[in-house]
């Protein structure tokens, strides 16, 4: 594995033991009520700033890789985009959280808040990811994670306050505290914007949307498959129903990409650098391989999760209706097609246009959300987990066949 590589993974190592964690405090000491609450604004903030952002970070890590005479101009022009792509995502979060979620003064600002200052944090990894400042990223996101974990330790344990704006003050906490570090660790030369004008080009913003508006609008489909049945069991079942599934959906979900990221992560590697070595055919070995690494990781989450799951669900997360194998299997299946066929998917986008991916993860967030408004209201809980191994399964297939379609046109 190089040695970004293994830096990129350390780095990602902290957020996804504090995501974990979070969790799991998160459900036993608020309950699932307010979990319910945290993840459905948590999702509706991510699907809005994914809308009004992502396209902007994919772009910035296309055009500023090579310095040049204009870098300052385009730098400030990505600025902009991001300050006007903060702004329209906090006040449609504003808008949800006061009609829909009938948030609170202090929850809204919370929630608008996080939103606002996430554009920010993604710019910076952005720059610093096209910069190939490895250990930067490393220390931005790690110092992100350290101030949330204090703030929710803190204001569980020390002030015993129990509702779901604590998690989202401790996010918003952990931004805040790493966009100061950033500042004041800034390099020199790397971040040069005038906030004296607006380099507001309307040619420039179009190539931008141009160029990230497929991996946006993928992103976004695959937000709404995790989110849509959430909203569903609660509007039909309530905030305590939701939260339950919520938790165990997302624990699975994390799990199963923790466990899978050394092997994404090196083998996407060696994956690209085959590829522009011109042995395409060693990469499509390499995929294989990549792929039955990953399967033996997940027989070995299955077999650990089986044994600890009693335990799990009635002491720990303390909520022992979710022990049902009718609930957490298809969830737990889902996650490993999922995390498979985004591991194939990075080879197949070598061979591919975007366009195949995007529709074929459009029809799978088409048809979830149609399934859970049909089924859910009647079958419940144990219908959205079918739902979503159904989805995974689709998506699954598609990947599959464009892998054996694609595995013969590197033999042609």
């Amino acid at each position: 594995m190089k040695k970004e590589a293994i830096i990129y993974l350390a780095g990602r190592f902290i957020p996804a033991v504090v995501s974990l964690a979070v969790i799991f405090l998160a459900i036993r000491f608020l309950g699932p009520v307010e979990y319910g609450r945290y993840s459905l604004l948590l999702y509706t903030a991510l699907i809005t700033v994914t809308l009004t952002f992502h396209w902007v970070q994919v772009s910035i890590l296309r055009f500023m890789g090579h310095p040049s005479r204009e870098t300052g101009i385009v730098l400030s022009r990505f600025y902009d985009l991001t300050l006007f792509g903060a702004l329209i995502s906090t006040l449609i979060v504003l808008t949800t959280g006061l009609l829909y979620f009938h948030l609170n003064i202090p929850e809204l600002i919370l929630v608008a808040l996080f939103t606002f200052l996430s554009h920010f944090y993604f710019f910076h990894l952005a720059l610093l990811q096209v910069h190939h400042r490895s250990i930067r990223m490393a220390i931005l996101e790690g110092s992100d994670q350290l101030l949330l974990m204090i703030v929710l330790l803190a204001g569980l344990f020390l002030f015993d306050y129990h509702r779901s704006a604590l998690i989202f003050g401790a996010m918003v906490t952990g931004l805040a505290g790493t966009l100061l570090l950033r500042f004041i660790l800034r390099v020199k030369g790397l971040f040069i914007i005038d906030r004296t004008r607006v380099y507001w080009d309307s040619r420039f913003s179009g190539k931008v949307v141009s160029f990230g508006y497929g991996i946006t609008l993928w992103l976004f489909c695959s937000h709404v498959i995790m989110a849509a049945d959430r909203f569903i069991l609660m509007e039909y079942f309530g905030y305590h129903v939701a939260g339950s599934y919520s938790a165990i959906k997302d624990l699975i979900s994390k799990t199963v990409i923790f466990a899978g990221l050394p092997i994404y992560i090196s083998y996407q590697t060696k994956i690209m650098d085959l590829w522009h070595a011109h042995r395409k055919a060693e990469a499509w070995t390499v995929v294989k391989e990549a792929i039955s690494f990953q399967m033996l990781v997940y027989i070995l989450v299955f077999i650990v999760f089986m044994v600890i799951k009693s335990v799990l669900f009635k002491d720990y997360l303390r909520i022992p209706e979710m022990n049902f194998w009718v609930i957490y299997l298809p969830l737990l299946l889902a996650a490993f097609l999922w995390q498979s066929s985004l591991l194939m998917q990075r080879f197949l986008e070598l061979i591919y246009r975007p366009f195949f991916m995007l529709t074929a993860i459009a029809v799978c967030a088409i048809l979830n959300i149609v399934l859970n408004v049909a089924i859910v209201p009647k079958h419940g809980i144990i219908s959205s987990s079918l739902i979503m191994l159904a989805t995974s399964l689709l998506y699954a297939g598609f990947i599959f066949v464009l892998s054996v379609l694609g595995r013969k046109k590197l033999t042609e």
